[in-house]
């Protein structure tokens, strides 16, 4: 069941509440925080567009238009309609020759000139655009993005927003991957602008933001592209929504990243903790309440910024004016997620060499006599004073010697390390349990204990230390019998026709023909996926 994250009080009365659920997962899958209900069907809305810009970026389409860094942000953006956000955007139609009278939405006017603008506590730098167009709608750059691989992939724009195209195909395998849900589990909608939205497990939202931020078992060409997303962003916060808004705050900090969503989303990451975030409110009215619920959930996670943190709560007002312009109330946000209490503990450090304290004492007398006598000459010495030392006795380089005896214990212990392998791969083709490898184990750990003893450990705690260290320990997607699976880490690339059926890869000759259904100058390459494959089995 939601939690209540907002109050609204008139005078000293709670008159509104707005109810809603947050998780906070690890990018190994770990509930590290919740509220509410994460389990809860959630549609990720504009939260999805850092997700949904990946193909296009993949497909290398900015390097060839020549799109600037302050370009490929407008892609990610719910924009306000500010004069600032249109010249990018007719920038971006100029330069890639998409007709912003293609998309598929009704004009409209500006964000920056709302009643929601008005609350904002900055609003020096708004500067909405006067009168209606296509390009003020808030994810006008997002439809570039879809466009452009649409027309990369069939030779034009039309039908980027049908569920069954070949862009929209891709941008669903990527949010299956990022959030380690099949796609058959993932819902889908149309959303405000017209294409497809997609809705699955809060818990599943924050996870593919964590991924975002920690994409460890993906691609190094898909780390790398995300890795640029998230510098365009970090280069130009204002373009996510406007000056002043929390994203604009937010997005400066190169640890963080945000983008929220309409009717009540908010999603957001934390690089160094490895953390995403996701957050729903139950009534969709959020706009105004995200800095406050952010400097929350922020402050409880500990998160060493408290200048951002203030931003954050004063960046919209929080005091209720009434129609005379006298203050009558405020919200507040003082909701407290359950977290994992491991979640802070500071590793232990490693413990350090203790000496042998019965091997270094000595009886008083000895002491007493040893201090009597001279100090031994020392026997190691600089021998040409260029801190290189040797051995007085036999002139021999002392790092020398000692990095020959290092490599002859690390040859050794490889060797040891081989043999064992060797051994245990062979009992594991023998037998289905553990019996014969523990049996090893114990036997190399007996033979150990004749050099240098060492408390032993039971079989059951030698499996539980193999175990911490397997994808046991992980959290991970499992094929269903007769649906979707995933498969990780593959990059496979898509070949397609116009009508959007697999081919083969194009010769030269297949790039000259349609030539009317294509833009001049086009070069027809192959788009890769990012490291999933969504296929269903057959005969179920």
């Amino acid at each position: 069941m939601s939690e209540i994250l907002v109050k609204e009080y008139r005078g000293n009365i709670a008159e509104n509440i707005h109810r809603g659920s947050i998780a906070v997962v690890s990018s190994t899958g770990d509930t590290i925080a919740y509220l509410g209900d994460i389990e809860k069907q959630t549609f990720l809305r504009s939260a999805s567009k850092p997700i949904q810009v990946l193909p296009t970026l993949l497909a290398g389409l900015h390097r060839r238009f020549n799109l600037t860094e302050e370009e490929v942000a407008m892609f990610n953006s719910s924009h306000w309609g500010s004069n600032h956000h249109i010249y990018v955007l007719e920038e971006i139609s100029r330069k890639t020759g998409i007709n912003p009278e293609d998309m598929i939405m009704k004009p409209c006017g500006s964000t920056s000139a709302t009643a929601l603008a008005a609350k904002l506590t900055d609003q020096t730098r708004l500067h909405p655009r006067e009168g209606k167009s296509k390009l003020q709608h808030c994810c006008s750059g997002k439809h570039f993005s879809l466009m452009l691989l649409q027309r990369e992939l069939t030779g034009k724009v039309d039908g980027y927003e049908r569920k069954d195209s070949p862009v929209q195909k891709q941008i669903i395998n990527f949010i299956s991957m990022l959030s380690q849900t099949p796609t058959y589990k993932i819902g889908l909608g149309i959303d405000g602008c017209g294409v497809p939205v997609f809705a699955l497990p809060l818990r599943s939202i924050a996870m593919s933001y964590a991924k975002l931020v920690d994409p460890f078992s993906l691609s190094t060409e898909l780390r790398d592209t995300i890795d640029y997303n998230f510098s365009c962003i970090h280069k130009h916060p204002e373009k996510i929504n406007d000056y002043g808004t929390p994203s604009f705050y937010v997005n400066q900090n190169p640890d963080l990243i945000m983008k929220d969503g309409s009717r009540g989303v908010i999603c957001m990451a934390i690089r160094s903790m490895k953390l995403g975030i996701a957050v729903k409110l139950e009534d969709g009215w959020t706009d105004e309440f995200q800095g406050l619920i952010i400097a929350n959930i922020l402050e409880q996670l500990k998160y060493d910024d408290a200048d951002l943190i203030q931003k954050l709560r004063n960046c919209y007002t929080t005091k209720l004016y009434n129609d005379c312009g006298i203050e009558v109330g405020h919200s507040e946000s003082d909701f407290k997620l359950t977290i994992d209490p491991t979640f802070f503990e500071i590793p232990d450090e490693e413990p350090k060499d203790i000496p042998d304290t019965a091997a270094e004492k000595v009886s008083d007398s000895d002491s007493e006599a040893t201090s009597s006598q001279p100090a031994p000459a020392p026997h190691n010495i600089d021998l040409f004073g260029d801190g290189e030392m040797v051995d007085a006795n036999t002139g021999i380089d002392v790092r020398t010697e000692n990095s020959q005896k290092a490599e002859k214990s690390l040859a050794a212990f490889d060797q040891k390390v081989a043999s064992a392998a060797d051994k245990v791969a062979k009992a594991t083709e023998a037998a289905d349990d553990d019996s014969i490898i523990d049996e090893i184990i114990s036997r190399e750990d007996e033979e150990d204990q004749t050099q240098t003893p060492e408390p032993s450990l039971s079989p059951e705690e030698q499996r539980a230390l193999r175990n911490k260290k397997s994808i046991l320990g992980m959290t991970v997607v499992k094929p269903s019998a007769n649906k979707t699976f995933i498969s990780n880490p593959l990059v496979d690339p898509i070949k397609t026709r116009h009508d959007g059926s697999p081919t083969e890869p194009m010769t030269p000759a297949d790039n000259t023909t349609d030539t009317d259904s294509v833009v001049p100058g086009f070069i027809r390459q192959e788009i890769k996926s990012a490291n999933i494959i969504s296929q269903k089995k057959r005969g179920n």
